[in-house]
């Protein structure tokens, strides 16, 4: 039977549009009633566009329909361009339930189903659905029973909101934010210019010690601004495991909710960035075949204890034993990993220099000699992480971890690896060493160095062992790098 989504589809549809266009939008409105206030024809025009959006709302929704059967999926869409896609439900991996903020003020939601294809779209999206609709599919499109799956759920956890908020402070969000403000800040600079004038004219007389502090203050703000993105991107963060199948939803305005097999994980990673690893915190992410299509990453746990992860992991993920690397990073091969990001920090900081040196008379034009300090801290700390870069197997798991001042660890079961291969110049081959590199399914991948050849061996006959006896004739190649 065909159906057509949700009347309020119309609505939505419109109101999304009317939002990707309204930075512009508000700007001409801005400047007219800065200037005359709004006119007649501006106002009859801005009328015209709202209807313009809503009877292409109406069209929209008009023409996108769907169809389930006990066999496929099949999505018509399209105005002057149609399209339709039809999805074998035997070949569907994981179901994802999404919703923004203004699905969840009309109370609508979005269904996304991934197959094992390649594709970063979702293969079937169905936008515009009653959220008790979308779930009630999601269902009957597993052959599933709602009402069986809440009350044989076996095993669950939530994220506090107190762990959201030290995950945000602590995830080193902060350069992003200040990206972001300033970024901000050149878009509307021409329409608050004359304030901002003001604004300087008055601080120009205020005190050194004066500045420096509202400095500090905005930095405060900015920062206190990222951890509560952070906490409404990932708050009511849940995890659910019902034979087998992981539940994960998160987000209080755009709520996000998506269902995968176990099996279906292709990798565990554990990123700990040098001040997480202070506090013994850690945060786990997945590279699934996810149902959202976008980002293959999934989080599982933003902010753990590092001694729960191994009890955490038996509850949810037994497959992902971790194994303790063993096998260390070559020594002689840690100037080859430094050596670029020292000279572009010189290079950074001898143009700093030179601005502050060419720009200001007092003696504040020296202060930024003090930058230079940072490459020994920066040094120190580099070397101690690429002593702790390693990798190590056990069985069907590979570890690798990459290490100079913040960690990532991968844990891959072998049959989920579709490459391992290292990557070397002729040069570093002279001075024996490569790079590790695994490469998941889609964009997942991870590279850490420098091993030697005798390290990549061990690890290529490990690799090329399966109990399928599957061909992988590009498994363990060696590819040669320009550096």
């Amino acid at each position: 039977m065909t159906r057509r989504v949700h009347p309020l589809f119309i609505l939505m549809s419109a109101l999304t549009h009317l939002r990707s266009t309204i930075i512009p939008l508000g700007f001409l409105l801005f400047n007219d009633l800065k200037n005359e206030g709004f006119g007649k024809y501006t106002l009859i025009g801005f009328c015209i566009f709202c209807l313009v959006l809503l009877l292409f709302g109406v069209a929209s929704w008009y023409f996108y329909t769907f169809t389930i059967d006990d066999q496929s999926i099949r999505v018509n869409k399209g105005i002057f361009r149609k399209s339709e896609r039809t999805t074998q439900r035997r070949r569907i991996e994981s179901i994802g339930i999404n919703q923004n903020l203004l699905e969840r003020v009309l109370g609508l939601a979005t269904l996304s189903v991934e197959t094992s294809s390649d594709g970063i779209e979702p293969e079937v999206e169905l936008k515009g659905v009653r959220l008790k609709f979308a779930t009630s599919l999601k269902a009957t499109i597993k052959g599933e029973d709602t009402q069986t799956e809440q009350t044989e759920a076996t095993d669950s956890f939530r994220v506090s909101l107190n762990d959201l908020f030290f995950a945000g402070a602590l995830s080193g969000r902060l350069g992003l934010a200040l990206v972001g403000f300033f970024a901000g800040y050149q878009l509307i600079d021409q329409y608050i210019e004359k304030y901002v004038d003001r604004i300087f004219n008055e601080l120009a007389h205020l005190s050194l010690l004066l500045l420096s502090g509202l400095g500090l203050l905005i930095l405060l703000l900015v920062y206190l601004g990222s951890i509560i993105v952070y906490v409404v991107r990932y708050g009511s963060f849940e995890a659910t495991l019902n034979e087998k199948r992981l539940t994960i939803r998160y987000g209080l305005l755009n709520r996000t909710e998506v269902v995968f097999h176990q099996d279906k994980v292709q990798a565990l990673l554990v990123e700990e960035n040098w001040i997480k690893r202070r506090f013994k915190r850690a945060h786990l992410s997945l590279n699934v075949i996810s149902a959202t299509g976008k980002e293959e990453q999934m989080l599982f746990h933003p902010f753990i204890r590092e001694a729960d992860i191994d009890p955490f992991l038996e509850r949810f993920l037994p497959r992902f034993e971790r194994v303790k690397p063993m096998q260390y990073a070559a020594d002689h091969g840690f100037f080859y990993v430094v050596r670029w990001r020292l000279v572009w920090y010189m290079l950074l900081f001898s143009a700093v220099n030179t601005g502050l040196i060419y720009f200001l008379t007092t003696p504040l034009k020296w202060a930024g000699l003090l930058l230079y300090l940072i490459l020994p801290i920066y040094y120190m700390f580099a070397r101690t992480g690429y002593r702790n870069t390693c990798y190590g197997f056990k069985q069907d798991v590979f570890v690798l971890r990459r290490q100079l001042v913040n960690r990532h660890t991968i844990y891959a079961p072998r049959l989920k690896i579709e490459a391992l291969s290292g990557h070397v110049s002729r040069f570093l081959e002279q001075k024996d060493l490569l790079k590790f590199e695994i490469n998941l399914r889609g964009r997942g991948h991870l590279s850490a160095g420098y091993f030697t050849h005798h390290q990549f061996e061990d690890v290529r006959n490990w690799y090329q062992r399966s109990f399928l006896k599957t061909d992988r004739a590009e498994a363990g190649d060696i590819r040669y790098d320009n550096e």
